[in-house]
């Protein structure tokens, strides 16, 4: 499920001004009927209409050290996915200087309802009862991309999920890839997101059956 998210990520076209909507809405027809040829699920990506009014606000803090600020311009994108193992739904969070943040929450029951909590593991894997959570952020360095502290525990936790708004929060500790076995070297991780006027993106599932 998660992999599919990644591959819609790309789709993602950034803000445009009235004069593309047309063309961009014609695009992303194209490529809607093309994907639901390959996977036989049904998909949308999102009406052009909402790219200009289209904002994120988001705080990110790990350890006392902020990795992004509410100050700080941020284009949004929610990914709305169904198979087998039920909803995933994924937040996307881009800057203008090149980071980016994502969150998704996957094993969701379709009869969910808000808030909805999924938790963080070391493993990353369903304990067959609660959702699954998951929180990466990259930012661009000089020779490469600079990561953040994981969460290993904790909670992601979905408050608000309409077309012109969405927010979630993330309450969670964590910290490197080598310190996964060592709870003592594991550090606070607070997220604080809203979504205003989201790319919604949709497969396998008609967004409006999702929608709160």
């Amino acid at each position: 499920m998660k992999n599919a998210s990644f591959i819609l990520m790309i789709l993602f076209l950034g803000s445009c001004n009235k004069a593309k909507e047309g063309l961009q809405d014609a695009i992303a027809s194209n490529m809607e009927r093309a994907i639901a040829a390959q996977t036989g699920a049904e998909v949308d990506l999102g009406d052009a209409a909402s790219y200009t009014s289209n904002k994120g606000i988001v705080s990110f803090d790990a350890d006392g050290k902020s990795y992004l600020s509410k100050d700080q311009e941020f284009q949004a994108v929610a990914i709305i996915q169904k198979d087998q193992d039920g909803l995933a739904i994924s937040f996307q969070l881009a800057g203008n200087e090149g980071q980016s943040l994502i969150a998704i929450a996957n094993h969701i029951p379709t009869n969910f309802s808000l808030p909805l909590t999924a938790i963080f593991t070391k493993s990353n894997a369903y304990n067959g009862e609660n959702p699954v959570a998951t929180l990466m952020y990259l930012a661009p360095s000089e020779n490469s991309l600079t990561s953040s502290p994981m969460p290993f525990e904790g909670s992601m936790t979905i408050t608000k999920l309409d077309e012109k708004e969405m927010e979630f929060q993330v309450n969670a500790r964590g910290g490197s890839p080598m310190d996964v076995e060592s709870p003592s070297a594991w550090m606070p991780i607070f997220v604080e997101a809203k979504l205003i006027s989201p790319i919604i993106q949709s497969i396998g599932v008609d967004k409006n059956e999702v929608l709160k």
